[in-house]
């Protein structure tokens, strides 16, 4: 008797859950679920919320390194700041900044140091800024030689802008002229071009190139070293 009474039952529950409409379906759900529905509704909720928090932290990290690198007017400050948000964008130009911080300081090697922090950048302007920058630098210094060589790499880089390859060049070739290397100082000088427009920039600093070009080959820089006779 109580076997037929289970079947009974069993078979009764059967035909109500097959007679349930969809929305009774899920409530039945939900109520046998709840547990791991709210489990991950929950972590839904808080996964929100971590990329909302992560996003309105990012803006205002970003904000307080501008601010903190921008405000600073000390080299002392601005290295302090750049010690709390080196990895901002707005460090490389910091760097560049701090480095003619130290450069009126005549502090000529951490010059040379934020010089190299500064680099990395992919703009033409700013890597040939800051190769023409490290080269007056290292003249400063005292150290010519590596001066020159900088200059005249800067001058061969053809991804840097024509006004800036120029300038190096001049640079490159008066130290050369200065060392007594007056073969390198030709090779580079007599590269400069001749420009149509005269007041371009790039113009001025090749008549700068050419008139150095004839002083050397005038002997003011002391005598040239003889062709070596055609054979």
């Amino acid at each position: 008797m109580a076997k037929k009474e289970i079947d009974k039952k069993a078979l009764n529950a059967e035909i109500s859950k097959a007679m349930m409409n969809d929305f009774e379906r899920v409530g039945m759900g939900f109520v046998t679920y709840w547990k791991l529905i709210a489990c991950a509704a929950v972590g839904l909720a808080v996964l929100i919320a971590a990329i909302c928090w992560a996003a309105s932290y990012q803006r205002s990290s970003a904000k307080n390194a501008r601010e903190a690198l921008s405000g600073a007017r000390t080299a002392d400050e601005l290295a302090a700041a750049l010690a709390s948000y080196g990895s901002s964008p707005a460090a490389p130009a910091a760097h560049f900044r701090l480095a003619g911080l130290y450069l009126q300081d005549k502090k000529f090697d951490k010059a040379l140091e934020e010089l190299k922090l500064a680099e990395g950048g992919s703009d033409p302007y700013t890597a040939g800024n800051i190769a023409i920058t490290e080269g007056y630098v290292l003249e400063l210094s005292g150290k010519l030689d590596d001066a020159a060589a900088k200059f005249a790499a800067a001058a061969g880089d053809t991804a840097l802008p024509a006004p800036m390859r120029a300038e190096a060049r001049f640079a490159a070739g008066r130290l050369y002229a200065q060392q007594k290397q007056l073969d390198r100082a030709i090779a580079l000088l007599s590269a400069a071009g001749s420009p149509e427009d005269m007041r371009s920039v790039t113009a001025t600093w090749d008549e700068f190139s050419a008139s150095l070009l004839r002083a050397i080959n005038a002997g003011e820089y002391g005598p040239l070293k003889p062709a070596e006779p055609k054979l």
